[in-house]
C-alpha cells in the first residue's frame, strides 16, 4: 500500500489543495514559511491519533471552522484488509475504493470550539459504491446482514454454503446476487463511526492496515526528550510492535471482551436503581496505540546528556538509523508499508554526509515496503533526485500557497529558488540513451587499443551523458548545453524512431557544435560477440545468429535469472549490467572483426575525434 494523494481543506495556510505523490521518494521544496512542514504535519495528524490539533490549525479565512485531511492509497491487487472482526477481505470486493481505484480516507475535524477533542473528529471512507440497497452493506450489523441474506435466499444458489457467522462472507454473497450489468455506481461517503463492528472502533482496525508513519522534525527542543533522539527509538518501537500485531490483537480483543462483559453486567444492575440512566449507557473502548505504552532512551556513559551534544551529532543518530533501515531486506518488514518523513535531513551536516543521507534515503524509498518524504533547502539534494519526485510549493499573488503543477514551471521555480547550477563544464559531451550504453562505450573504448588511440573517453575534457536521465540536474545540464559552446556528440540505438529523427535533424542543421550517429543494430548489446554471451549465461544462441542484428538480447536472457531475481524489470536491468559491463571488458579487436561490427564501431570513434578536435567550420565540412 502506497500513499499517492493528499487533500487538505482549511488546514493552516492551505484553504484547499491536492498533492500527488511519487510512490517511492518525494522531495518538497519551497521558500521559508511557504507550507512545506505543514504537509508533513497534516500527514502526521492523519496517521497518528496522538498528534492533537488545535483550533488555531484551522485556516483563519475559513467560513466554516472545519478541517479536512484526506489521504488516498494505492492497493496491490489482492491486498487483504481487516475492516471488521470477522475475516480479511479486499477493498475491491467490498466496493470501498474511490473512482480512481484508490482507498480514500478522510478525517473531518470540528475546529469551532475552544479545544479539539476526540469527539470532534470523524473518519470517513470516500468510495464509488454500487447502489443496490438502502445503504452500503458495511454499515449493517451481522444480524441485519443475515436478515437481508434471508430476504434474497431465492436468488442465491449457494445459500446453504455461505458462512453466516462472517460478515465479509455474507456481504460478498449479497454483492454477487444483487449486482447487475446496469448497476449504478455513485460517489458515497461512509462514516466509520457508523460501522456496526461489535463495539470495536472501526478506525482502529483500519488504521492498523495503513502504513506506519514516522516523522523526524528539525525543531530543536533541547530537552531529554529531544525529538532527534526520541524519534528513532519511537520509530523502532512502532516497527517492532507492528511485527507483533497479531499477538497484540488477541490480547487487546480479550481485554475489550472482558471489560465489555463486566461493564454490561454493571449496566444491568444499574437498571434496578435507575433504568432511564442505564439505558443511556454502553461500554465503548477508548484504545490507545501500543507504541504509547513503551518509551526507550539512548543514553551515554560519559555524563554528557545526548541532547546536550552538537546538533550535527544528534542528526548523525538519524543518519545511522536510516542506514540501518536501508540494510534491512524488505522481507524483514512484517508491516505492509512504512513511511519516513524527514524535515531538512541536511541540517548541520557536512556535504559528504548530505550525499550519504540522500543516497541512503533513495535506497530506502526503492524498497517495496517503504516510502520517503523530505523537505529541503539544499540544491545538492534536489539535483540528485528524479524530476517526478520533486514537489514545488509557491505562493500566488494573494500570498496563498499552492502546488506548482506545470512540469516546466515547476522545474524553473525549483532551479530559481535553490540556485541550482549546471555540473557539466567539459569541452565535449557524448550523449547516450542510458547508463548501460555509457558503460558499454567506456568499456569498449578501454578494451580496444585502436579506439582509445583515436580518442580517450577518460579524458577530463570529455563527459559521457545519459540523455534519458530523469534527475533534475539532467534537465539543467541539457539546457546548459544549448546555451554554451560545449560540443555534443550523440550516439543512439537504431531501434527508436525519435532518436533517429533527432540525429537526422542535428546533422541537417550542421551547426558545427552538434553531430550524431545512430547504430545500425538494435542496441549496444547486439555488438557483443555471441560466444561471450553463450559462455557467460551457459546457453545456446546459434539459432538466432541470422536475426542477431534485430534480436532483443536482454529480454531473451532475463529468463536465465528467474531463480535469482523475481521481478522481471530488475532481471532485465541485471542482464544489461552484465552485458555492458563485465562482457564488454572481455571484447577484443579480433572478436569484433569476427562479429562483423569492427568497421562500424571504428566510425563512431573517428567521428567523435573530429567533433572533439575540430573547429565549428571543420566539423561542418567533415560532418
Amino acid at each position: 500500500m502506497k500513499l499517492t494523494r493528499l487533500k487538505l481543506k482549511n488546514f493552516r495556510g492551505y484553504d484547499n489543495i491536492e498533492v500527488n505523490f511519487n510512490e517511492n521518494l518525494n522531495v518538497i521544496i519551497g521558500k521559508n514559511d511557504v507550507g512545506k512542514s505543514t504537509i508533513l504535519d497534516a500527514m502526521n495528524s492523519f496517521f497518528n491519533d496522538e498528534i492533537k490539533l488545535e483550533p488555531a490549525d484551522c485556516n483563519k479565512n475559513a467560513t466554516e471552522k472545519v478541517i479536512e485531511i484526506s489521504a488516498s492509497f494505492r492497493m496491490t491487487r489482492n491486498e487483504n484488509f481487516l475492516i471488521d472482526a470477522t475475516n480479511p477481505t479486499t477493498l475491491g470486493e467490498e466496493y470501498l475504493l474511490n473512482e480512481d481505484g484508490l482507498l480514500e480516507i478522510r478525517k473531518v475535524i470540528n475546529a469551532g470550539n475552544k479545544t479539539i477533542g476526540a469527539k470532534d473528529t470523524k473518519v470517513e471512507i470516500i468510495c464509488y459504491h454500487p447502489k443496490i440497497y438502502e445503504q452500503p452493506f458495511i454499515l449493517y450489523t451481522i444480524a441485519d446482514l443475515r436478515r437481508i441474506l434471508k430476504e434474497n435466499e431465492s436468488i442465491i444458489s449457494n445459500y446453504d454454503e455461505i458462512n453466516k457467522s462472517k460478515k465479509a462472507d455474507i456481504r460478498k454473497a449479497l454483492f454477487n446476487a444483487l449486482m447487475k450489468e446496469d448497476t449504478e455506481f455513485i460517489p458515497t461517503i461512509i462514516s466509520l463511526n457508523n460501522i456496526q463492528e461489535d463495539n470495536m472502533k472501526s478506525w482502529i482496525k483500519i488504521r492498523e492496515n495503513l502504513p506506519l508513519f514516522n516523522l523526524f522534525q528539525s525543531d530543536r527542543v533541547n530537552s531529554d526528550g529531544d525529538k532527534e533522539i526520541q524519534d528513532p527509538m519511537k520509530a523502532i518501537t512502532k516497527e517492532v510492535l507492528s511485527s507483533l500485531q497479531p499477538e497484540l490483537d488477541i490480547i487487546r480483543d480479550k481485554v475489550v471482551s472482558k471489560v465489555e462483559e463486566i461493564g454490561n453486567k454493571t449496566i444491568e444492575k444499574l437498571k434496578d436503581f435507575n433504568g432511564e440512566i442505564a439505558n443511556q449507557l454502553k461500554t465503548l473502548p477508548d484504545l490507545k496505540a501500543w507504541d504509547s505504552v513503551f518509551k526507550f532512551n539512548l543514553d551515554t556513559d560519559d555524563e554528557i546528556p545526548l541532547n546536550k551534544r552538537g546538533s550535527g551529532v544528534r542528526r548523525l543518530i538519524l543518519l545511522s538509523y536510516f542506514r540501518a533501515q536501508a540494510e534491512k531486506n524488505t522481507i524483514d518488514h512484517s508491516h505492509s508499508n512504512i513511511i519516513y518523513a524527514i524535515e531538512e535531513p541536511e541540517t548541520a551536516q557536512h556535504p559528504d554526509y548530505q550525499r550519504m543521507i540522500i543516497d541512503t534515503l533513495k535506497e530506502i524509498s526503492q524498497q517495496e515496503s517503504s516510502q520517503v518524504f523530505i523537505t529541503t533547502h539544499t540544491p545538492e539534494i534536489a539535483q540528485m533526485v528524479e524530476k517526478d519526485s520533486l514537489i514545488m510549493i509557491s505562493k500566488n499573488e494573494y500570498k496563498k500557497p499552492f502546488i506548482v503543477q506545470d512540469e516546466q514551471l515547476k522545474i524553473q521555480e525549483i532551479v530559481s529558488t535553490l540556485g541550482i547550477l549546471p555540473t557539466v563544464f567539459t569541452r565535449m559531451v557524448i550523449c547516450l540513451e542510458g547508463r548501460h550504453d555509457i558503460n558499454f562505450l567506456k568499456n569498449i573504448n578501454n578494451s580496444i587499443p585502436e579506439f582509445k588511440e583515436m580518442i580517450d573517453l577518460s579524458h577530463p575534457n570529455i563527459s559521457l551523458y545519459e540523455l534519458g536521465g530523469s534527475k533534475l540536474i539532467d534537465w539543467i545540464n541539457i539546457n546548459h548545453f544549448k546555451e554554451s559552446n560545449i560540443k555534443e556528440f550523440h550516439l543512439y540505438d537504431g531501434d527508436i524512431k525519435k532518436y533517429k529523427d533527432l540525429v537526422d535533424k542535428m546533422n541537417t542543421d550542421n551547426d558545427g557544435r552538434r553531430f550524431g550517429i545512430y547504430t545500425e543494430r538494435r542496441e549496444m548489446e547486439n555488438y557483443i560477440p555471441i560466444q561471450l554471451i553463450e559462455t557467460e549465461f551457459n546457453c545456446d544462441l546459434s539459432s538466432y545468429i541470422n536475426i542477431w542484428e534485430e534480436f532483443d538480447v536482454s529480454s531473451h536472457l532475463e529468463g536465465q535469472l528467474v531463480e535469482k531475481i523475481k521481478d522481471k524489470k530488475s532481471r532485465e536491468q541485471a542482464v544489461k549490467g552484465i552485458l555492458n559491463s563485465r562482457l564488454a571488458q572481455l571484447i577484443t579487436t579480433d572478436l569484433l572483426i569476427e562479429h562483423g561490427v569492427y568497421d562500424e564501431m571504428k566510425t563512431w570513434f573517428e567521428k567523435m575525434k573530429v567533433v572533439y578536435e575540430g573547429s565549428r567550420e571543420a566539423i561542418q565540412v567533415k560532418g
